[in-house]
């Protein structure tokens, strides 16, 4: 009740202006009509426990998955999830779980060959071009958003294991490409697709401030904040999303306000998102941003922004806490 008004006392002096949506949306066309769904299939697949019986093929073939991941065998434990998302193409669950069980392999193989030239590295032929190849493959079966959708967060994992500027600009315009061609389909229903929209506006507001970007079509200044301000509408409009995810989303889109010079709205947002998750981890970091003096924003903002960049423990592409 009191984030609910809050927010209308907000709307009504102006200051969330979010976009007004048509009436038909919905939750399928949000991609938000299966979240309990992913949870329950996220709590099988983290306790690595094949259930047998007639449990589901796809989630036990995840769940075998991670077991055989935690015994330090990562080649057929990634092959496992391969058979698990050919199974099950739409599952964001799974194909997530996928993507970072990847990211982890790599990151590990990285330490371990720290002498090895991080711009050219020679991954093991099970890593090599992955998690891309495996989601071209199934794209070129399935040509399903949810897919696409992988292959997009599949670059943006790159991104995060390869700071490097060469590596790490190429990669994000990577990304934001085919997260636009999901957005703007012919058939018009995913330009409300909250996970797409979410990736990309992250992908705005995660690039440094005063760096252009290689982009064919230079991206708006208010893209980050038009992107993420859309979700939050959505989420508002028809519901579901955990509610970690609400609140990453207040405090994301408080983060693009700040990063565009627009402070009044960002602590509006940051106000928000601070009443929404109790976690004191949570509230820390609000109150944190909150405590910025206004000229003192963005350079601290930007350090934040990249010190989570680089939090490969915590990766910014796992998306787990949209369900969580």
């Amino acid at each position: 009740m009191l984030i609910a008004l809050i927010t209308i006392a907000y709307q009504r002096s102006g200051l969330l202006a979010l976009p007004d949506l048509p009436d038909h949306v919905t939750p399928a066309m949000a991609g938000l009509d299966k979240i309990d769904s992913l949870r329950l299939v996220q709590e099988i697949i983290d306790g690595g426990i094949h259930r047998g019986g007639s449990h589901d093929h796809a989630i036990s073939s995840a769940s075998l998955a991670v077991h055989q991941y935690k015994r330090g065998t990562a080649e057929p434990a990634l092959k496992m999830f391969k058979t698990a998302m050919r199974k099950d193409p739409r599952n964001l669950a799974i194909a997530n779980d996928f993507r970072m069980h990847v990211l982890r392999s790599k990151r590990d193989w990285l330490r371990q060959h720290s002498d090895q030239n991080r711009m050219a590295p020679k991954f093991p032929h099970y890593l090599v071009n992955e998690p891309m190849r495996t989601f071209e493959s199934i794209y070129r079966v399935h040509k399903i958003r949810e897919v696409k959708f992988q292959l997009a967060m599949s670059y943006i994992d790159n991104m995060l294991l390869f700071p490097a500027l060469e590596i790490k600009a190429p990669a994000s315009v990577q990304a934001v490409e085919v997260l636009t061609d999901i957005i703007e389909a012919p058939s018009g229903d995913n330009q409300f697709y909250v996970p797409a929209l979410y990736a990309r506006g992250l992908n705005y507001l995660y690039r440094p401030f005063d760096l252009e970007w290689p982009e064919k079509i230079k991206a708006a200044p208010d893209a980050a904040s038009a992107d993420l301000a859309k979700c939050v509408a959505i989420g508002q409009k028809v519901g579901g999303g955990s509610t970690e995810l609400k609140a990453e989303l207040s405090l994301a889109l408080g983060d693009a306000y700040a990063r565009e010079g627009r402070l009044s709205k960002a602590r509006s947002w940051w106000q928000i998102a601070k009443t929404m998750l109790p976690e004191e981890a949570f509230r820390l970091r609000v109150q944190k941003r909150l405590s910025w003096e206004d000229d003192d924003v963005r350079p601290h903002l930007e350090r934040l922004l990249e010190k989570r960049m680089n939090n490969l423990e915590q990766p910014l592409s796992d998306m787990r806490f949209m369900w969580k």
